[in-house]
């Protein structure tokens, strides 16, 4: 009977402190990614091409350009289907108020820059309905290497 009493009060004494546990560990921020649409054509396109971004955010002192993107090629018409992640900690908390500020579109073959543009969200980009943001025109880029 002892032993049975002892199970109990420890089994009840580790649910009083898991309960504390959670209760104690402040919740972390569920930030969203916000997705950005970059697409248009490559003039004097060849094989092997590739089109990736980076995008950096409007919040000072934040170095990560980074970003999680899909890529397509196909013969002269490139997409590229990018997601900002707006978890910020550049603070001390993490927030969710990271936001675009400067993309970054970059053409290459191999490891050779072809082309590289950069865009302005403010200007050059309309929010969507999801709260992402698509390229107000086309753009064009340029496969001929600079010499």
């Amino acid at each position: 009977m002892l032993q049975l009493s002892m199970r109990t009060l420890m089994a009840g004494t580790a649910s009083m402190l898991l309960l504390i546990f959670v209760i104690a560990t402040p919740a972390s921020a569920k930030c969203i990614s916000l997705p950005i649409t970059v697409q248009g054509e490559i003039h004097d396109a060849t094989d092997d091409l590739t089109v990736n971004v980076e995008v950096l955010s409007a919040t000072k002192g934040d170095p990560v350009r980074d970003v999680r993107q899909e890529s397509s090629v196909d013969h002269s018409h490139f997409r590229v289907n990018a997601w900002f992640n707006t978890t910020s900690n550049v603070i001390r908390n993490e927030t969710c108020n990271r936001t675009p500020r400067l993309v970054i579109v970059r053409l290459t073959k191999g490891n050779q820059v072809l082309d590289q543009k950069q865009l302005k969200i403010l200007t050059d980009f309309r929010q969507t309905k999801d709260g992402g943001f698509e390229l107000i025109k086309p753009l064009a880029l340029g496969a001929h290497a600079e010499k």
